[in-house]
């Protein structure tokens, strides 16, 4: 036996009595008759060697990543350091791509609907602080544009994309400047007058504090004025987070153990 092949045969051992813990585990993943080929393969006195197939399965099987296997001189921390990197990457990749199948249960493919949703639109609706829209007589005026690749991108350069579900569909956007979250959502029903309502759940500006608010989106670009007679007064279309509500969930809110 080479000094490699005794190198991984002890680093086999280690990872067994670490992360496998029972040998029979292996053997029955790799359809082996017996335990035998597994104390073979461990034991740095024995001609059986590890090879290519084993480092495979044990990274199908066992989230084992062949890397552990190409550094002779890696110490024991370095092989855990390997393994559990690897392990979490494998469990994140797990989750996502479950949240994608659950997502793709709601979420489907609509050409129809995305070929009227496509292009730009001007969404109006009152800022949490309306003097900060000012320049528009206190009244955001936001053009958006949904590309072809179903991504979000407003004229402040807030990125997201669009979700079309059977009835309602999301657009989720990432601030440029705080990666606080906007989700709008929409009825799909009302898209082909190129002139509809929406929801919009963010925080008010430079807080972490939630505002509600309802306002629409158009093909067409209105004045302040114009768009406001539509919107309506602020306070019909717009709710903020109660402070007291805030500090009650605060103070009063009991921890379960």
């Amino acid at each position: 036996m080479t000094k490699r092949d005794k190198v991984l045969a002890t680093r086999f051992d280690y990872i067994i009595n670490n992360y496998i813990k029972v040998a029979t585990n292996i053997t029955q993943a790799f359809g082996f008759k017996t335990n035998t080929m597994v104390s073979n393969l461990r034991n740095s006195n024995h001609p059986a060697t590890i090879n290519v197939l084993h480092m495979d399965g044990l990274e199908k099987y066992f989230d084992i990543p062949v890397e552990v296997w190409e550094k002779l001189n890696m110490s024991e921390e370095e092989v855990d350091t390997c393994i559990t990197e690897y392990q979490i990457i494998k469990k994140n990749k797990k989750i996502q791509e479950k949240q994608s199948s659950i997502a793709g249960c709601i979420f489907k493919p609509n050409p129809k609907v995305f070929e009227k949703l496509k292009g730009v639109w001007y969404a109006y609706l009152y800022p949490s602080n309306p003097i900060s829209a000012s320049k528009t007589e206190g009244l955001w005026i936001v053009r958006t544009t949904i590309n072809d690749d179903y991504s979000v991108v407003d004229y402040w350069n807030n990125k997201g994309f669009l979700k079309i579900g059977k009835h309602e569909s999301l657009i989720l956007k990432e601030s440029y400047d705080n990666d606080d979250l906007t989700v709008i959502r929409f009825c799909n029903r009302q898209i082909a007058s190129e002139h509809f309502r929406f929801v919009i759940i963010s925080n008010q500006n430079n807080t972490i504090h939630e505002m509600v608010n309802f306002g629409f989106f158009s093909r067409k670009k209105y004045t302040p004025q114009e768009a406001k007679e539509i919107l309506g007064e602020m306070n019909r279309v717009q709710m903020k987070l109660d402070l007291d509500f805030n500090d009650r969930v605060n103070a009063l809110g009991v921890v379960p153990h």
